[in-house]
């Protein structure tokens, strides 16, 4: 068995992690085959924050004989127990589950802080970047996800050309050369080195687009900056919220949401929505949100209808405990789809449901409807005013 080290290049695009960067240690695989019983072992790149050089390291363990698997098994396991997170790509399909068969052949029995690390499949400690990413595939239009792939996403060209199933023949021809060639055979040791190393090193890289991830989440902080509406559009009454995020892309995007059509023909007329749409552009730090504003009358629903009854004459729902005689006898009990009470302004719709954020009031076109808006303040162009962060934060939960 042979060990190399080496220092790794900073990444090109940045990722802040979400637990302690000295804890985490990245690591992949390499063998002769897809089945650990009927294949061999022969490389694993491992790497981590070396805190005294502020740099990451690259340390492989080489099988440069037919007797390492073992060794080399050994010397990651003792290195993991420093380390808390351990990051891969398809590791949980894959990389782990070789090594855990590979360890049953030997006899290995990894400790238990490696075991509960392996056997983690909520990616809390154990965190397959694969996983993580799959589900952005739609949202950021990446047809396909291997690494490669999203390295070329990000515009990376890496040095190394070769596959893992390519270099399954230049290991055999390694080993062969190291007997009958050996001059031939330091070319070859470092074509299988650099792939290992390559794919090791670009998951830095690709780590930077699980920040999509984030920007989605309930957790993501954001700070409405602007509001204006938008005078180069062709269609009219389009405001922008721009928005301030606190996470950098390493890409920017831009996505449309497109909402649910109403039951209602009153957003088709020419005068008021086109296509109720919400869209949103990242850019580094920065997003913006665009929508058509909704001029018009909508109704707010109350879910506890039972309390109410439903006034005709005003076409208005009124609770039970403040109606009069006079008024419950030209009424009748609501139901879900007339307890309602109208509003009369400037609205802006929504990718949410009934089930949206209780700080915003939702109005509705139609009971059926499943797209909603949620009425603008006195003071629109006012970034200060909360309701911008609370419509915005609502918004970015419906993109992924």
């Amino acid at each position: 068995m042979k060990t190399i080290e080496n220092n790794i290049d900073a990444p090109i695009f940045q990722y802040n992690f979400p637990h302690n960067k000295q804890k985490v240690l990245f690591f992949d695989i390499e063998t002769t085959g897809l089945s650990p019983k009927a294949s061999s072992l022969y490389l694993i790149g491992a790497m981590y924050f070396d805190i005294s050089s502020e740099k990451w390291k690259l340390i492989q363990w080489f099988a440069d004989d037919y007797k390492s698997e073992a060794y080399i098994i050994n010397s990651f396991l003792n290195l993991l127990e420093d380390f808390d997170y351990l990051y891969h790509f398809n590791g949980r399909t894959f990389d782990i589950p070789y090594i855990l068969s590979k360890c049953k052949k030997y006899k290995i029995t990894p400790s238990i802080h490696c075991a509960n690390i392996f056997n983690d499949t909520s990616c809390v400690y154990s965190i397959d970047i694969l996983a993580l990413i799959r589900p952005l595939k739609k949202l950021l239009s990446i047809e396909k996800a291997s690494q490669t792939d999203l390295e070329r996403w990000l515009g990376i060209k890496r040095t190394d050309e070769y596959n893992g199933g390519e270099l399954i023949a230049v290991y055999s021809k390694y080993m062969q050369n190291k007997i009958i060639s050996p001059e031939y055979a330091p070319e070859l040791e470092n074509l299988l080195l650099l792939h290992n190393h390559d794919d090791i090193e670009q998951m830095l890289n690709v780590c930077s687009i699980l920040t999509y991830r984030e920007i989605f989440s309930e957790n993501n902080d954001i700070t409405v900056f602007d509001i204006k509406e938008d005078e180069n559009s062709q269609i009219t009454n389009i405001i922008k919220i721009y928005f301030k995020q606190y996470i950098n892309i390493p890409k920017p995007i831009t996505i449309k949401n497109t909402l649910p059509a109403s039951k209602s023909d009153i957003l088709a007329m020419s005068d008021k929505i086109n296509e109720p749409s919400v869209t949103l552009s990242l850019e580094n730090d920065i997003g913006i949100l665009s929508c058509q504003v909704f001029r018009g009358i909508l109704k707010n629903f109350y879910t506890n209808y039972k309390d109410y009854y439903y006034f005709p004459e005003k076409d208005t729902a009124i609770h039970k405990n403040l109606i009069s005689s006079e008024i419950k006898k030209l009424s009748k009990k609501a139901a879900a789809s007339t307890c309602y009470t109208k509003k009369e302004g400037l609205f802006i719709p929504s990718g949410t449901t009934r089930s949206g954020n209780e700080n915003i009031t939702q109005f509705y076109l139609t009971y059926h409807d499943k797209i909603c808006f949620y009425m603008l303040p006195n003071e629109i162009i006012n970034p200060d005013n909360p309701f911008w962060s609370n419509y915005v934060m609502l918004q970015l939960s419906t993109f992924l």
